[in-house]
């Protein structure tokens, strides 16, 4: 099969970008089998991802991605709310494909994210194939309940006002719409009846994320993530302040060990306190994390899936967390990890684990078989395989399907 990807950003692996993440994990396994010709935007300092994917890719275009003029931007903003149709970057991405589609190159074309989404037409002669990851109205909804500053407030407001028009108008012109969690499959079925919508959840490259043999603390708490991300912010500064405090009050030599990239000013204000320690842009953070004696994560809002779940299940770490944090994650709490309620009810659980290490290190077993028994990335690719296959042969989509499993 002869695979058309478009892209927002170059596919590369270890990647923090979801969308970069994601086909750097997927292109090199459905390489094995079909051909895939990447059309790409590219920013600078993205050349090696570029050289990345040429390792993978029949082809590669990269589109630059440069500032566009305040005309383009606001005529872009209209066109696409009144037609779904983005203008920055169309007449490249559309040049690119008419190309391909006159040498008869592609079977199926395969986008990534909305944006790449509304420069498509839906005329296009191809069965069309759109990974969306989460859902943008969703998403904005629940970055909203997270109270960000002010600039970040009006912008999620005026996102949740034009995403919900720009994907009746875009989703329906795919055959397929892949999301990664089945909460955000379900809420764009309700918002887009007339799109066709499944799940895929992401994988877990367990090669790369597995237990290190490191010397453990066993008083450490660690979590993880983009700490400039204003989930993550707010999980660290509930955690901080909401849970700690009670945790401490019982054992005061626990240590909370905040691991990430891009740590705000708030995060760095934590830090200043006794018990709390903060490790950052750390080239490879598994060391850190597996010198932990449990993972926390007091994450409660968000959309798609939380990565850090996965990572800290494959480093067969025991969790404590908020529901918020297992969106999209199929494990039984209980057995893979523990659910808490409130903060009182967080810290009476981390306190059992540390006062039982061998139920902690029983739990951070099961937790790391079911990771890799049920989140690879073969998985995931497979699924894709599975769905271009169907269109191709003109088979009917999928509607509402889960393959978060093999």
């Amino acid at each position: 099969m002869n695979i058309a990807w478009i892209s927002p950003s170059p596919p590369h692996v270890p990647a923090m970008e979801g969308f970069s993440l994601s086909a750097g994990n997927l292109i090199p396994l459905l390489a094995r089998r079909h051909r895939i010709d990447l059309v790409s935007l590219a920013r600078s300092g993205d050349e090696p991802h570029l050289d990345w994917a040429r390792r993978h890719c029949a082809s590669v275009d990269s589109i630059p991605v440069g500032r566009s003029s305040l005309p383009l931007r606001l005529g872009n903003f209209v066109s696409g709310y009144l037609w779904g149709r983005n203008l920055v970057h169309r007449k490249e991405v559309l040049a690119v494909l008419d190309a391909g589609v006159r040498r008869g190159k592609w079977d199926i074309l395969h986008v990534e994210g909305g944006f790449m989404a509304g420069l498509i037409p839906e005329a296009f002669p191809l069965p069309k194939v759109l990974a969306v990851h989460d859902s943008e109205v969703l998403r904005a909804q629940e970055m909203l309940r997270c109270q960000p500053a002010l600039r970040a407030r009006l912008s999620y407001t005026l996102r949740r006002l034009y995403e919900p028009r720009y994907g009746r108008l875009v989703y329906p012109r795919f055959e397929q719409c892949i999301m990664i969690a089945e909460r955000d499959a379900a809420f764009n079925r309700k918002l887009v009846p007339e799109a066709n919508f499944c799940a895929i959840a992401y994988g877990i490259d367990c090669n790369y994320f597995h237990p290190m043999a490191v010397e453990k603390d066993p008083l450490s708490l660690v979590f993880h993530g983009n700490l400039a991300y204003v989930p993550n912010i707010e999980a660290a500064s509930e955690f901080a302040n909401q849970i700690l405090p009670l945790i401490r009050r019982e054992n005061p030599r626990v240590i909370f060990h905040l691991v990430g990239a891009t740590p705000t000013p708030q995060i760095r204000a934590l830090v200043s306190r006794p018990g709390i320690k903060l490790s950052s842009d750390l080239p490879d953070l598994r060391s850190a994390l597996c010198s932990a004696a449990i993972y926390v994560s007091a994450v409660q809002h968000g959309s798609g899936m939380k990565n850090k779940i996965l990572e800290a299940l494959a480093l067969q770490l025991p969790i404590v967390c908020y529901e918020g944090s297992t969106f999209g994650i199929r494990c039984t709490p209980g057995k893979h990890l523990l659910v808490a309620r409130d903060p009182e009810d967080f810290a009476a659980k981390v306190l059992a684990l540390l006062r039982d290490p061998e139920r902690a290190q029983q739990m951070g077993k099961a937790g790391c078989g079911f990771v890799s028994a049920n989140y690879s990335w073969e998985a995931a690719a497979a699924a894709h395989e599975q769905i271009y296959t169907r269109l191709v042969a003109g088979r009917q989509p999928v509607s509402d399907v889960s393959y978060a499993f093999p």
